[in-house]
C-alpha cells in the first residue's frame, strides 16, 4: 500500500474523530504513519491497530515483537496488543483514550482536546508518557510535512492529503502556487 493510499483510507475517519472528539486530524494521521509505517506493519495487518495499543480490544489481541525504548536504548520485546475489526475502531480507541485518559489519570491527554496548534497537541502527548521512543515527538513533526518531489504541485498535494489549495497556500506562506521547489517541506494537513 503506498503513504498516499493509507493517507486517503484513513483521512475520512480521522475527520470524523475532529469533528466528534475535537482532536487534530494531522495529529492522528501522522500517528498512523508513524506507527503503523503507512498501514504496512504486521500489527497493522494482523490487527488493524495502527498505534501500537496495547492490550486487547473486545476479548481480541495479537502478540507480536517490538522494540521499546528504556533509558533511551531500544529492547526487542513480545507484548500483546488490541486487534481492531477496522482501522476506523483504531483511530475511534486512540480518541476515546486522549479523552478519557486512563484508569490512574483521567485528565492526562485533556490538553489534546481541542488544541489547534499540531505542535503543541503533539508535546502534550509526548508530556504525558505515551511513546518511550526520544526521539518521537521528531518524527511525528515531519510526518505533517510533505518534502516536494520534482512533478509535484500544489493542486495534486491538495487532493492528496485532503486539503485545499488555499490552506497549502495560507500554512506555507506561500506568494504563489507554482513557486514551489524540489526538497521543499511543506505543510499540507
Amino acid at each position: 500500500m503506498s503513504k498516499e493510499t493509507f493517507i486517503k483510507e484513513i483521512a475520512p475517519y480521522a475527520q470524523k474523530i475532529q469533528k466528534e472528539f475535537n482532536i487534530l486530524p494531522s495529529v492522528v494521521i501522522a500517528k498512523a504513519c508513524l506507527e503503523s509505517g503507512y498501514g504496512t506493519s504486521l500489527l497493522a495487518n494482523q490487527g488493524k491497530n495502527i498505534f501500537g495499543t496495547k492490550g486487547d480490544f473486545k476479548g481480541e489481541s495479537v502478540i507480536i515483537q517490538t522494540i521499546e525504548y528504556v533509558n533511551d536504548v531500544p529492547v526487542q520485546v513480545w507484548n500483546k496488543f488490541r486487534k481492531y475489526p477496522s482501522w476506523e475502531e483504531s483511530l475511534r480507541d486512540l480518541a476515546n483514550l486522549y479523552v478519557k485518559g486512563t484508569s490512574w489519570n483521567r485528565s492526562l491527554y485533556t490538553s489534546v482536546i481541542g488544541e489547534k496548534d499540531y505542535k503543541k497537541a503533539l508535546k502534550a502527548i509526548i508530556d504525558a508518557g505515551y511513546a518511550s521512543d526520544p526521539k518521537y515527538t521528531e518524527k511525528l513533526v515531519n510526518l505533517v510535512y510533505h518534502i516536494v518531489k520534482k512533478g509535484d504541485s500544489i493542486s495534486a498535494l491538495a487532493k492528496a492529503y485532503g486539503s485545499t489549495q488555499v490552506q497549502i497556500q495560507k500554512w506555507n506562506d506561500l506568494v504563489d502556487f507554482n513557486l514551489i521547489k524540489v526538497n521543499q517541506r511543506l505543510r499540507v494537513k
